[in-house]
């Protein structure tokens, strides 16, 4: 005996019959295994060595005379008991059992008293032997079962080729009539004309499925009514509307979501006769309808397909084929009409924008009117400042002429102490005239009288100082404002516009007066290739987070951001600053100070 004695498999098709072999072998303290088929079976018996084989005969695929047959052709499977499990009690077919490898048989239906003393008797060595002179006959029986098997396996095998082939022959009409519905999709997507695309949608379908006549139905856009299209001689042709009250209308749309009507089915429904009252099918035809839902995720009816023709009834692909083609037309009409309301609504903003264009240069216009009388009314008030300004050099000048005109009436050459006085006097007149040139220059760059949008050479220090006397003036800094300048910058002279800078200082002064602000120190220093100017002021901290979005533009636009904390923030003119110091290949920094901020301008000089 080969394999472990408790495991058993039993090879039956019949799962009633293995949970009984499988409940008396498992009381009865075997491993009982099970396999479903006979190709299963023999794979099974060779990888698990039972000690035995319950064979049933008449088993799915391979019957059980030649899995035995294979079974005993192979070695690995010598020693390994196989019992037939058969409901035939023919003397040749016990016989046949036997010669085919079997080395015994097990009568069914099992007796559940009897079948562990069965199994166990043949573990025992128990065997069934055949007749002596009884080989022949059962061999001539066994290969006669054979040959039934393969001619009904054969007569299988045709009928299975047959149904292939007819599916075969399906599957390629329906791929013809997908080609062509798909190459039709592909010439209809350009199409903008609502009639072409319904002529040569539903054309081709009434072609595909020998319609005879064919009308669908599309909800207005009013939602009052439906229009309908007929095929006719020429092509598709409009018909009355439909109300959308009209019982036909009100039974379709109460017909659920995917549901098509046909044949049998639709003459059963109270739209058939409502149908032939409109003309929409022949009483003797074959007839369906499609309904079409909206796409826009509302359960309405967006319109309905009624066609009809003679002879065959409809079949379950020509109903998918149908919904296609319906589909397809809703969907290029309504990208048709989509597309068609977007070039309205363009042509519409067009017209629009050209009317908002000239408007905006109307405004453009007026605001340039308007900023010329600003400017006008605030440079009257400028130019009274700007004189009081002017009222101490003048004054300087005056006194330090006439000291010189003294000393230069005497005949004589003036002595070295009074000719000390003269170059104190001139030092006074050259301070004096720098200072009304400054103001001077500044005044006519504000008043429009000097370009100021050219780029020229400029010295950076001096429109420091010219700007800051305009400031005091325009009354930004107070009269007595404390301003500490340090400009010690060896080189400061660039090749820009003089606005650009003089915006730039203006934003970091109002910067620096942003907060609490007592104090200003403005400071330079560099080399031959850069320059960096530095305000710092005491106005108090801002917050780290605040100091981060500083120059970005827009930033108090922001609405995910929570609302700021009371306190000081960043000056309004940083990001227009930032992009600026950008133009000219240039950054700013703001800074956290002991007692405020400070603001970093870093320019390359070369």
């Amino acid at each position: 005996m080969s394999g472990d004695p408790r495991k058993i498999l039993c090879i039956e098709d019949n799962a009633m019959n293995w949970r009984l072999v499988h409940r008396l072998l498992s009381q009865a303290g075997f491993e009982p295994h099970w396999a479903d088929d006979g190709l299963k079976g023999y794979e099974m018996a060779v990888q698990l060595k039972p000690a035995l084989i319950l064979l049933d005969i008449n088993l799915p695929g391979l019957s059980g005379f030649e899995v035995a047959t294979k079974l005993r052709q192979n070695p690995s499977m010598n020693g390994v008991l196989i019992v037939a499990l058969t409901a035939k009690t023919m003397r040749s077919d016990r016989e046949t059992a036997l010669v085919t490898g079997c080395d015994g048989f097990i009568s069914k239906p099992i007796d559940p008293f009897l079948f562990v003393g069965q199994v166990e008797a043949y573990l025992g060595g128990q065997r069934d032997r055949l007749e002596q002179g009884r080989e022949g006959a059962a061999l001539r029986q066994f290969t006669h079962q054979v040959v039934e098997h393969l001619e009904a396996q054969l007569r299988e095998a045709q009928e299975g080729n047959r149904k292939l082939l007819e599916v075969q022959a399906v599957l390629e009409k329906r791929s013809h009539h997908l080609s062509r519905l798909l190459a039709l999709g592909r010439e209809t997507i350009p199409l903008r004309d609502v009639g072409e695309i319904r002529s040569r949608i539903l054309g081709q379908m009434r072609e595909e499925l020998s319609l005879e006549h064919l009308t669908t139905y599309h909800l207005h856009s009013s939602g009052a009514y439906f229009q309908g299209w007929t095929w006719g001689s020429g092509g598709m042709v409009e018909t009355p509307v439909l109300p959308r009250e009209q019982p036909l209308a009100t039974g379709v749309e109460a017909l659920p979501a995917g549901l098509v009507l046909m044949n049998t089915e639709l003459r059963q429904t109270a739209a058939w006769e409502q149908g032939i009252d409109l003309g929409l099918w022949d009483p003797r035809a074959q007839a369906l309808l499609l309904p079409l839902r909206s796409r826009s995720g509302e359960d309405r009816l967006w319109g309905f397909l009624a066609a009809d023709r003679s002879g065959a009834a409809f079949q379950a692909f020509e109903m998918e084929l149908a919904a296609l083609y319906a589909g397809s037309l809703q969907v290029t009409v309504e990208n048709a009409e989509l597309i068609s309301h977007l070039d309205e609504t363009s042509r519409a903003l067009s017209t629009s924008y050209e009317g908002l264009e000239s408007t905006y240069a109307e405004l453009k216009n007026a605001q340039r009117a308007l900023v010329a009388q600003d400017r006008k009314t605030a440079l009257g008030a400028l130019f009274l400042q700007m004189a009081q300004r002017l009222q101490m050099p003048v004054r300087t000048l005056k006194e330090e002429s006439h000291v010189l005109s003294v000393h230069m009436e005497r005949a004589d050459i003036p002595p070295p102490d009074e000719r000390e006085a003269c170059q104190r006097s001139m030092e006074s007149i050259r301070r004096a005239i720098a200072q009304v040139d400054d103001l001077v220059r500044v005044l006519l760059r504000r008043t429009g009288q000097v370009e100021a949008s050219a780029p020229e050479w400029i010295h950076l220090h001096d429109l420091i100082h010219q700007e800051l006397e305009i400031l005091h003036v325009d009354g930004t800094l107070p009269p007595e404002f404390p301003m500490d300048l340090n400009l010690q910058a060896p080189r400061d002279l660039i090749f820009g516009v003089s606005t650009d800078f003089s915006d730039v200082l203006g934003h970091l002064v109002a910067h620096a007066l942003g907060g609490a602000t007592r104090r200003i120190q403005l400071r330079s220093w560099g080399g031959k290739r850069h320059f960096r100017l530095e305000l710092e002021d005491d106005g108090g901290p801002i917050a780290p987070e605040l100091l981060e979005r500083a120059f970005e533009p827009l930033s108090g636009l922001r609405p995910e951001a929570p609302a700021p904390e009371p306190g000081r923030r960043p000056g309004a003119g940083l990001p227009s600053c930032a992009q600026l110091m950008t133009a000219y290949g240039g950054a700013v920094e703001l800074m956290a100070a002991p007692h405020g901020t400070i603001v970093r301008l870093s320019l390359r000089m070369d």
